[in-house]
């Protein structure tokens, strides 16, 4: 009898404690200074997908002669039908360590209650209106902004008082700027299918982890009638081994995307480049447990229509291997890759994985890479090569912040958008048709305003090009381009 008062004393005392939290939580948010520890805060420029709901949070800076705004504008791309949903929009600055509430939406903005997309209204944010938050002294385009938009809904007949949250990260001077308050446009299912086209989910793996985490570097090559344009910085992504990203938008069937992996402590242990298909793509690279021994990459991707991050079944199956050797005395940016036929039999054991094709002794390459001018099998070539932007060649956090995917569900990023995010145009000092090595070119300096890299100014204009090592391409055919 005692055992039991007591087992019901604690379940009151529990109930009560989550209660008075709500309370309090609900009454913080409500005075307008709501506190959130930074270490909540997820990656930035996430397209979410969570519960059913695809989103994209836009924002932009509106120019306007009397009184700068900010415009937030929410693109549901997919939604669940609801009996009830409406949006509500918040605004956070980083101030000493910490995300401090600058703004709540007063009202909640109805949401449709149809299934499939929909574009909320934007919501106009006058700048003034968050200096009186911070005080008339704060720095704009010194600030870090996180903004939310938190939905509330009910689904008839199943759950009631749901909630997802959708949100992005970003400093103030990198936030793109507007002339309209619309960021968002009309647009019909065929162009969405369309829009499909280059998409593709990225999974890291090991047969059997010996990594805790590793660190993507993401770049692409847009196909253009030429052949491809230079090489274009996306960002660097630090994974948990066997997890997964999706990549999206502002890329196209043809094009071609670039990965160099590197351990946590910017160990460079593996190349990868793939090309995107017609249709949305599922994409994985196996290393095998010892990668710093062999520098081996396997590549293995196909269509995945329906968008779950596996190859869909009987679709053609790309599925190669790639090798970066590197003497013990070399620098990383002397390494070279080679793009293999074959491989031994005896290795194959070592990147065999649940839920993937067996990996095949002779590789299978899309037809562009085994002929013609920009193929790739048999070649062995400069992984940093001496085109590339700074960017590209320093190592993971000198330039630009590591994104940490998540751990526990599919994160989604837009390409485009973190293309605009980086603020600056990571290209190539030379296009494509100029297809001779000359080691006495510098690589192109970075305009170093965006306030990441070394120091507070950003980076250092003085240490943007790395020094040393050779940067021509070895094994490259006579009148072949790269």
């Amino acid at each position: 009898m005692n055992h039991a008062l007591s087992s019901i004393n604690r379940n009151f005392r529990t109930t009560l404690f989550k209660k008075a939290s709500l309370a309090f939580l609900t009454a913080t948010i409500l005075g307008g200074q709501y506190v959130l520890p930074i270490a909540a805060i997820a990656s930035p420029t996430q397209i979410a997908q969570r519960q059913s709901w695809n989103a994209e949070l836009k924002i932009a800076r509106l120019a306007n002669p009397q009184d700068s705004a900010i415009v937030l504008q929410l693109d549901i791309l997919d939604k669940p039908a609801t009996s009830y949903a409406n949006a509500v929009y918040q605004i956070f600055a980083r101030r000493n360590g910490q995300w401090i509430s600058i703004f709540t939406s007063r009202g909640a903005r109805l949401v449709t209650n149809a299934a499939g997309q929909t574009i909320l209204a934007p919501e106009v944010i006058s700048l003034s209106d968050l200096r009186r938050q911070l005080g008339e002294g704060v720095d704009f385009a010194s600030l870090e902004l996180k903004v939310t938009a938190q939905l509330r809904y009910d689904i008839r007949g199943q759950a009631r008082d749901q909630v997802v949250s959708f949100e992005q990260s970003q400093s103030y001077r990198s936030i793109a700027q507007t002339t309209s308050t619309t960021l968002v446009t009309r647009r019909t299912i065929d162009s969405v299918q369309t829009a499909n086209q280059g998409n593709f989910s990225l999974a890291i793996a090991q047969r059997r982890p010996t990594l805790s985490r590793v660190i993507a570097r993401i770049s692409t090559r847009s196909k253009t009638a030429q052949g491809f344009s230079a090489e274009r910085f996306v960002g660097d992504f630090r994974y948990k081994i066997n997890k997964k990203a999706k990549f999206v938008k502002g890329m196209n069937a043809g094009d071609r995307v670039i990965v160099r992996l590197f351990t946590p402590e910017n160990q460079f242990i593996g190349y990868s480049e793939f090309e995107l298909l017609s249709d949305k793509a599922a994409v994985t690279l196996v290393l095998p447990e010892r990668p710093l021994e062999s520098r081996i990459v396997r590549t293995v991707y196909g269509i995945d229509a329906n968008q779950d991050t596996t190859i869909d079944a009987n679709t053609q199956v790309f599925d190669y291997f790639t090798q970066v050797t590197q003497t013990s005395r070399q620098r990383y940016v002397e390494s070279r890759v080679t793009f293999l036929r074959s491989v031994q039999t005896s290795m194959l054991r070592n990147f065999t994985l649940t839920g993937l094709p067996t990996p095949p002794q002779n590789c299978l390459y899309p037809a562009t890479f085994i002929s013609g001018a920009f193929s790739l099998v048999d070649r062995t070539f400069q992984t940093f090569r001496s085109d590339l932007s700074s960017v590209l060649v320093m190592l993971p956090g000198q330039m630009t912040r590591t994104v940490e995917i998540s751990s526990t569900e599919t994160s989604v990023y837009s390409v485009e958008q973190l293309m605009v995010s980086n603020q600056t145009e990571w290209v190539s000092d030379r296009d494509d048709d100029d297809d001779d090595d000359d080691d006495d070119k510098k690589r192109k300096k970075p305009r170093c305003n965006q306030g990441i890299g070394n120091g507070a100014e950003g980076c250092d204009p003085g240490n943007s090009s790395p020094r040393g090592g050779s940067n021509d391409e070895g094994g490259r055919r006579p009148g072949k381009k790269r």
